[in-house]
């Protein structure tokens, strides 16, 4: 049966849910902390993945065999629908040529295909293949095994790419759109199949092994990301043996991501992101915490000898004090004087400045003077700007362009000549007479400044005298013993707190700049997040915490069904029910009683493996979606099957599937009798004598 789909909120239904539970926080505020974080809350679309398989090309050489050594070349036509990899003996080549089509997919092979006396055959591998409606040709080429250079074609078509022969790379319409060297060929097939299948990296938070835990039982953890070679064990299902249900690893809860991510459940990812920057955050607070802890009690133990140093410091500094004399007037002296002294400094400073600024405007209009006396150009431009450099763009007017303004009246600005200017000898002499006068009052400008210089240096002198002659006074009367030993102990005093400072990082009880400057560096690395961020960061993972949980329970409520019925199908018998939890746990019912998937029998874990992604295919299309690629690859699915009828059963299952769905490809492996009657000749894929297929 399936349920009524639930109502998706928007990305704007959510920031509100989110700020409401904040107090000091509105939507634009929740915006911005889940962006710092990299999150961006989008409502969702309907995902629309496909793969498809259209060719596989193999060329290579065997080696190492009894009877069957040499070239060999494979084209094998795909498409939509069932297909079957068969012959009638073991070891003919089956799960080898998987292998190679899941190494041009994954841009590595898949393990549960790998056959290792195999994989030094393959020199070239050929895959065209449809990607989210785009034809693609993947070309790999084997100089060592194991470790391909990788060319990516492109063409208008599909058959623009299937007409090519073997290795051809040119045609009409055709382009290489990217290449790898071996190093790069995981991340390139990684980065272009999680681009056009518009899927993102996944980042789970999990525990590192072997890490200590703290008192509350913590253990540090790491990031690790999955991209699409953890997505293609939807595709490329894992062996009979494996004891997992979908995916590499259970670490992370990574099957029920992947089975969230395939049935398109809303904000799946954005919570998975979320989850792992806050846990992030959250243990880079513990260690900081711990570690501060730890220097802590490291420095409790590596200072107890400074203290004990410090308290007999003190105790002596103060049995030395007690004793003090009187020296509070001659302290009093030496400050009045010190104050005065620097009192006189200050005005003797301005009165040398204000003395070189009268002197300079004294010679400059003494040249001023001079110029205009010697020169036409001079007495022209008088009272006209004289800049030292260019008003426009700063460059400095040079002695070279001074004279020539002076024998070529030529502006030593901007160059252009000088008007030509009849002078008046009475205009003349009334000019210059300006200017001596100018001197004459510039000189006596400098003269009052010289006059108050001296003053103030006279002045500086004295109050200098008066400094040394008073704190000559105070070393005098300290010039004994008690003086000595005191200043000697405090200090050691003095010496002792600082390093007692630097070694636990606290300034206290010392002066307030130098408090600072010691535990500045501590502050600022435990300064902690602020809180309304963390309570912004934990509002939103209880909102997207319950929008996921809702709709993964309504979907996996009908993906439960479909597990059930496809699994019996499939032959596993006496199997009642299953109830995924969002733990990632089967909870199935088989017999009579609770069943584990690990308890499943090797044939029966593959079987329910299968169910659970050919459940999530129906379910995603029965809700008008295309999550899950469409394609799976299922290398010997009856092989431990001991009944034929049960054999049978389970291959009729999987034609069946492939079928009745356009939109599904299914290859598998077989040495069944029943695949040769069930699937159609030209959906098997085999050699003439349906033994060894190359």
């Amino acid at each position: 049966m399936t349920t009524e789909p639930l109502p998706v909120p928007s990305e704007s239904e959510l920031y509100q849910q989110i700020a409401d539970r904040v107090a000091s926080a509105d939507t634009d505020r929740v915006r911005e902390v889940l962006a710092e974080h990299g999150i961006h809350l989008t409502s969702p679309l309907p995902a629309r993945r496909q793969l498809v398989v259209h060719r596989l090309y193999c060329e290579g050489t065997k080696v190492g065999t009894d009877d069957n050594d040499g070239p060999f070349t494979v084209d094998i036509p795909l498409g939509p629908g069932p297909w079957a990899i068969a012959s009638t003996i073991n070891n003919a080549g089956k799960s080898s040529l998987l292998w190679a089509l899941s190494f041009a997919l994954r841009g590595e092979g898949f393990d549960a295909f790998r056959r290792p006396e195999t994989v030094r055959w393959f020199s070239y591998v050929r895959a065209d293949i449809e990607v989210a409606g785009v034809a693609v040709s993947v070309r790999l080429t084997f100089e060592q095994p194991d470790h391909p250079s990788a060319r990516l074609l492109t063409a208008d078509t599909l058959e623009h790419l299937t007409d090519l022969e073997g290795r051809q790379e040119s045609g009409p319409a055709v382009r290489v759109a990217a290449t790898a060297e071996p190093d790069g060929v995981k991340e390139l097939i990684d980065r272009f199949m999680l681009e056009r299948l518009g899927l993102r990296p996944l980042s789970l938070w999990t525990a590192e092994v072997g890490a200590p835990k703290d008192a509350k039982g913590r253990r540090d953890s790491v990031e690790r990301i999955h991209g699409w070679a953890s997505y293609f064990y939807a595709i490329a299902l894992n062996s009979a043996n494996a004891s997992i249900l979908l995916g590499p690893t259970a670490i992370g809860q990574l099957p029920v991501k992947l089975m969230q991510l395939f049935l398109d459940v809303p904000y799946a990812s954005e919570l998975t992101h979320l989850t792992t920057a806050r846990r992030k955050e959250d243990q880079e607070s513990h260690r900081i915490q711990r570690r501060a802890k730890e220097d802590a009690q490291a420095r409790a133990q590596q200072t107890e000898p400074l203290r004990r140093a410090l308290a007999v410091a003190e105790d002596r500094v103060a049995a030395l004090e007690a004793s003090q004399p009187d020296l509070t007037e001659l302290l009093a002296n030496v400050d009045a004087a010190a104050r005065q002294m620097a009192a006189a400094q200050v005005v003797h400073q301005q009165a040398e400045e204000q003395y070189a600024t009268a002197r300079k405007a004294s010679l400059k209009d003494e040249k001023a003077a001079r110029r205009a006396r010697q020169s036409n150009a001079a007495r022209l431009l008088l009272g006209a700007l004289d800049p030292e450099a260019c008003p426009r763009c700063d460059h400095e007017i040079n002695d070279a362009r001074r004279a020539a303004e002076e024998t070529e009246h030529r502006c030593s600005v901007c160059a252009h000549p000088l008007p030509e200017v009849q002078e008046e000898p009475e205009a003349q002499a009334q000019l210059l007479q300006r200017l001596d006068d100018r001197v004459e009052a510039s000189r006596k400008a400098q003269d009052t400044a010289w006059q108050a210089v001296d003053s103030a240096t006279a002045a500086l002198s004295e109050s200098r005298a008066a400094y040394d002659q008073a704190n000559a006074r105070l070393a005098a009367a300290r010039s004994g013993d008690w003086y000595t030993d005191l200043e000697a102990a405090r200090q050691e005093v003095h010496q002792l707190r600082g390093a007692l400072a630097i070694a636990t990082g606290s300034g206290a009880g010392l002066p307030a700049v130098v408090g600072d400057y010691v535990t500045s560096s501590t502050a600022a690395a435990s300064a902690p997040t602020a809180e309304t961020d963390d309570d912004i960061l934990a509002a939103a993972a209880d909102v997207l915490s319950n929008v996921v949980s809702q709709h993964s329970k309504a979907l996996f409520a009908d993906l439960n069904d479909e597990i059930v019925t496809i699994a019996r199908d499939l032959g596993v018998a006496n199997l009642t029910s299953v109830n995924l939890g969002l733990n990632g746990n089967l909870n199935a019912m088989k017999s009579g009683g609770r069943h584990r998937f690990s308890a499943f029998s090797p044939t029966d874990r593959l079987r329910m493996r299968i169910a659970a992604v050919v459940g999530m295919i129906k379910v995603g299309r029965s809700r008008g979606i295309m999550s899950h690629p469409g394609l799976l690859l299922i290398d010997a699915p009856t092989a431990e099957e001991l009944s034929r009828e049960n054999a049978r059963l389970a291959i009729q299952t999987l034609y069946d599937t492939a079928a009745t769905d356009p939109d599904i490809q299914v290859v598998i492996t077989s040495i069944e009798e029943a695949v040769w009657e069930i699937f159609p000749k030209d959906r098997i894929v085999t050699a003439p004598d349906k033994r060894q297929l190359f």
